[in-house]
């Protein structure tokens, strides 16, 4: 067993876990549960939570590029279609990532960071259906 492949693997996919699970939970609980509260309160919060998470979101966002080149370069004998299917993947996850990066900034209204998580939610949830599809493609 190589176990560099598998740790790369698994970092991949707890890296890309914690992005879009973050995001859906972020979107379809924490938000819903300041409703009522002052946009000056939601401002307050979401500038904590974007000073806590700005680290920890740039040490996924790295260990995901890194562990996606690493598994993508291990890859050989591709099927047709394949970096078809992967091109379309990549541009979604570049979106997660963009967008989670965006998520980091202090300052930003409610209103557009429910809009980006929406945003980062159905991306990576596109993402994690292409990386399916990709994986039944090499067997």
């Amino acid at each position: 067993m190589d176990f560099l492949a598998v740790a790369m693997r698994w970092a991949h996919i707890a890296s890309m876990a914690f992005v879009v699970g973050g995001a859906f939970y972020a979107r379809f609980v924490l938000a819903p549960a300041t409703e009522g509260w002052t946009e000056a309160e939601r401002v307050k919060l979401g500038d904590r939570i974007a000073n806590t998470l700005r680290p920890v979101m740039m040490i996924a966002v790295v260990v995901l590029l890194l562990s996606g080149t690493f598994n993508l370069l291990r890859k050989t004998n591709l099927p047709a279609g394949y970096h078809m299917w992967f091109g379309i993947k990549a541009l979604f996850a570049l979106h997660v990532l963009g967008v989670s990066m965006l998520l980091g900034r202090p300052g930003v209204a409610l209103a557009k960071r429910v809009r980006w998580l929406t945003g980062i939610a159905a991306s990576g949830a596109v993402v994690m259906l292409i990386s399916a599809v990709l994986r039944a493609m090499q067997q």
